[in-house]
């Protein structure tokens, strides 16, 4: 057939093919061209035992139809074993289908450990290993295809296989994080819960149906997913007898209850009704899609309660414009305006800001006081950095801007530019205004610049902020790269001043109540667990406003007007307690600097510059 799709060239490792699925999977792949590795440990349906023959035989039957395959007889607990028996045998591997599987089937209560462990580590712990292991092989040559075995009982539960469900929907998730990492490198990966007779299904499905699901009739759809022509990853299709079909979460509308004390058992209790609604469903994707109805009720509860003593929002910003049906994708976003927010402050919040970033903490030393005491004798003054707070007045916009669909959690601060026009005053109600600028392909992400500019009441600007954020896995939309990312070059001196101070226990804490930055990783330890830390960290913008106050203390006699403008790029994370030590050069009229953490010795701001007036 001239339209019949090939894998000439291919090689495909196969796991659990000595039988059932994974031998349909094998003579299909082989007789359209690939060459096969076919791994089977040889044991019992249970997990017990193991052999030669199994694998021996299906690779006879390759060979003898003029094919070319291997045996393997490693346990995919040993997954590299079975990848280098790929590239021993033919130099390469481009196709992993996780196949191998046992059951252990009895009711939970009567089900021991043993029972557990060994589902685990053949479906899970095996899948993982064999992928593994693959997996740079496949991200460096620009292509791989993954199929992980999923399964109804993994979907939806089933009598008697807690475990087998368990170890099958971790799976499917497994497959879901690594189709979002593969895409870029065209390493694609999906999730197949096959209905099909074989040694596995013969305790749970009577002897007739399991004659009438046959595996030939299940790997026409995972040869079509292996295939260079398949676009699709991140999915999951239920397959057999004939009939393949994908599945998708299915979402109710849901209820929004008021935050705060409004979120009570009774509350949930007295909306279940639409808790459970599905007369309106929605279809969530991506964690983006999962996290909107928590965005929303964030806006919605932004809009009804008035604002914070720490925040003074003191009028309601107008509603972003709401997002379209469909976009081109990211760089539709270039040049959309958020909506403007006024924001007011007084001598009260400057004082908490600049305690917040390590001012005034030697009591003998008054040359601080005029940044957090408002009879100081040098004159009530605003500590610059205080302006890159203003932001966040309008920054959760960007949940709805057009061509920008991701999840937040995979938003970083990358670099913030701050320009003063002139000193801020020390009470004052401001308007924020705020535009993308420009947004750059990275491959890995997308770098979104946003100016932000604050007014004064005669609607002078007195201060723009830029703030560089990069957003992990939404590049690859064919954009620009942007400008090289070099970066600031350190004279080859020692530094011509050094200044080290330990932050608080509790700096994150103070920060928060001063900068409008509420985000629970600096705050919640159980938060900042789940992104990756043992304990909350503190704010890239505590670190960059202690850098600023070093370089007025050493280069600017304490003045704040002599900062005209101050840039900085997050390297590292700072913990809450530790030291910060900031290295400053002399360089003409500017000052270049970076921060590091003394405890650890990492650099944790780079590309520090800061211009004197």
């Amino acid at each position: 057939m001239s339209n019949e799709l090939r894998f000439d060239g291919r090689v495909a490792i196969i796991t659990g093919a000595g039988g059932g699925l994974g031998r349909a999977y094998a003579l299909l792949l082989a007789a359209r061209g690939a060459s096969v590795v076919v791994n089977d440990l040889g044991g019992g349906m249970h997990g017990e035992g193991a052999g030669t023959s199994a694998a021996d035989r299906v690779v006879e039957e390759i060979t003898a139809a003029g094919g070319e395959a291997v045996a393997s007889y490693d346990s995919v607990e040993h997954g590299e074993r079975i990848v280098q028996a790929a590239l021993d045998a033919f130099g390469r591997v481009d196709i992993v289908v996780n196949n191998a599987g046992i059951l252990r089937d009895t009711s939970f209560h009567k089900m021991s450990e043993e029972d557990w462990e060994k589902i685990y580590r053949v479906h899970l712990y095996g899948g993982f290993r064999v992928t593994h292991a693959a997996w740079p092989h496949l991200r460096d040559q620009g292509y791989g295809r993954v199929i992980m075995t999923s399964s109804a009982a993994g979907l939806y539960g089933n009598f008697g296989q807690a475990n087998y469900g368990a170890a099958k929907l971790g799976l499917l998730g497994m497959a879901n994080s690594l189709a979002v990492e593969g895409q870029k490198r065209n390493v694609l990966v999906n999730a197949i819960a096959p209905l099909a007779g074989s040694r596995l299904t013969e305790t749970i499905l009577p002897p007739e149906m399991v004659a009438a699901l046959k595996p030939e009739y299940v790997a026409p759809l995972v040869a079509f997913l292996c295939h260079d022509s398949n676009t699709a990853t991140g999915q999951v299709f239920e397959v057999g007898a004939g009939w393949a079909a994908r599945v998708r979460w299915q979402r109710a509308r849901g209820a929004f209850l008021p935050l705060g004390a409004g979120v009570t058992p009774e509350a949930i209790a007295g909306q279940w009704a639409d808790v459970q609604n599905f007369d309106d469903p929605t279809y969530p994707e991506t964690p983006m899609d999962s996290f909107a109805p928590v965005v929303e009720n964030l806006k919605t509860a932004a809009a009804a309660q008035p604002p914070s003593a720490a925040s003074k929002v003191t009028a309601e910003p107008a509603a972003a414009p709401a997002r379209p049906a469909a976009t081109g994708g990211p760089l539709d976003a270039v040049g959309f305006e958020f909506a403007p927010t006024t924001t007011s402050y007084d001598e009260g919040d400057l004082s908490l800001y600049a305690l917040s970033i390590g001012a005034a903490t030697d009591p003998l030393d008054a040359s601080e006081l005029q940044f957090v005491y408002e009879l100081s004798r040098d004159g009530f003054k605003a500590l610059p950095t205080y302006a890159v707070t203003f932001p966040f007045s309008l920054l959760w916009q960007i949940t709805g801007v057009p061509g920008l669909r991701f999840n937040p959690a995979l938003l970083l601060h990358g670099e913030q530019y701050l320009e003063l026009r002139r000193p801020l005053p020390v009470k004052a109600t401001v308007t924020n205004t705020a535009r993308i600028a420009n947004i750059y392909d990275k491959g890995s992400g997308a770098l979104v610049l946003l100016d932000v500019d604050t007014a004064d009441e005669q609607g002078q600007v007195i201060a723009r902020n830029q703030v560089s954020l990069f957003i992990r896995g939404i590049g690859g939309f064919g954009g620009e790269r942007g400008p090289s990312s070099a970066g600031v070059a350190l004279p080859d001196r020692a530094p011509d001043a050094v200044h080290r101070e330990k932050t608080n226990e509790n700096q994150a804490l103070l920060y928060r109540l001063s900068s409008g930055d509420r985000n629970p990783l600096h705050a919640d330890p159980a938060f900042a667990a789940a992104g990756g830390f043992n304990r909350p960290i503190l704010h890239g913008l505590c670190t960059f406003g202690f850098a600023g106050r070093a370089v007025l203390r050493h280069f600017a006699g304490n003045d704040p007007a002599r900062l005209g403008s101050i840039r900085a790029r997050f390297t590292r994370h700072v913990f809450p307690g530790e030291t910060i030590v900031t290295e400053m050069w002399a360089v003409g009229s500017d000052v270049l600097f970076q921060c590091k953490v003394a405890e650890r010795d990492e650099v944790v701001l780079s590309n520090g510059a800061v211009a004197l007036v």
